[in-house]
């Protein structure tokens, strides 16, 4: 296929009708190749607890919260008529952003000249209760195969912040560990920011500065197909962005312009640990009809 030109960045190969980016490439034959990868039955979750005081971007996104709505002795005499069974039942109500803890982004999240991924017109597509192309309930549940790709130099540490993963160093520990990246496959990043979930504080000072995916590796993941990626840290890619003036440059090329959903805040700390860096990756989105992301708890089963 020849080379696009800049100003038609827009344009999906897949047609220009087309939602999914690069979910196409996932199909029944990738599925049963990627089953082959489960040998040991083990299965590792890859979204982060949440709970009220949790991290997260609340000057935008707003708080997470959560509350019991209803008590399990709620249910007695005079509230409700007895029962001969003592029945009691509790129930919760959440408060969030869709893009709150570990979640998906959709392909409605980000745009480019207020084009979103395809070039569907933002403002003809966005209303107060979703957007009627790109939602999150357009991506289908994601069946792969996962890459981890640990860049931290050791269990302990952390990556640098501000420094952006290079394409060097991801070939390198690819090399090392005999794997490589092909069409449809999750690939994902680990910097070592997992460990600090439980410390809000801590955690939250990664929003402005933090190491991550930058353009050149975001271009690399694109030209291997990636199915979906992200990292363990709030945004997944390198903040501050490389370019001054610039604000999410790596979100623009991987979702806007290749469509390639991300996962940001994914859990990565638990396959560091065990040395697990290939996988049978399954993640499957709550389906908020026009949401710009879902909370997710990925599975990663070797």
């Amino acid at each position: 296929m020849p080379k696009k030109n800049d100003d038609e960045w827009f344009k999906s190969k897949w047609g220009s009708d087309d939602q999914l980016g690069t979910l196409n490439l996932l199909n029944q034959d990738k599925v049963l190749e990627t089953l082959k990868l489960v040998r040991t039955g083990k299965v590792i979750q890859l979204g982060h607890q949440m709970y009220n005081g949790m991290p997260g971007r609340h000057a935008f996104h707003g708080p997470f919260y959560y509350l019991i709505s209803q008590r399990v002795y709620d249910n007695r005499p005079p509230f409700r008529e007895p029962t001969k069974n003592g029945f009691g039942g509790a129930l919760g109500r959440v408060e969030m952003s869709d893009h709150t803890g570990t979640h998906l982004d959709a392909l409605n999240h980000i745009s480019k000249d207020e084009k979103y991924y395809n070039g569907i017109d933002s403002h003809e597509v966005t209303g107060n209760t979703g957007t009627s192309k790109l939602g999150i309930d357009t991506s289908p549940a994601i069946v792969t195969r996962g890459v981890m790709v640990d860049v931290t130099k050791g269990a302990n540490n952390i990556a640098e912040r501000g420094k952006p993963i290079s394409v060097k160093q991801v070939e390198e520990f690819l090399d090392a560990h005999f794997l490589d990246v092909v069409a449809g496959d999750a690939i994902f990043f680990y910097t070592g920011v997992s460990r600090l979930w439980d410390n809000s504080d801590q955690y939250n000072s990664y929003f402005e500065s933090s190491p991550g995916i930058g353009m050149e590796l975001a271009k690399w993941i694109a030209s291997k197909g990636a199915s979906v990626s992200g990292a363990d840290v709030p945004s997944s890619e390198v903040v501050p962005a490389e370019k001054p003036g610039e604000r999410l440059p790596v979100h623009q090329e991987l979702i806007t312009k290749n469509g390639i959903r991300l996962i940001d805040n994914i859990k990565l700390d638990e396959l560091a640990k065990e040395k697990v860096y290939e996988f049978l990756f399954v993640c499957s989105p709550l389906r908020i009809k026009g949401g710009t992301a879902s909370p997710v708890v990925p599975l990663a089963i070797f």
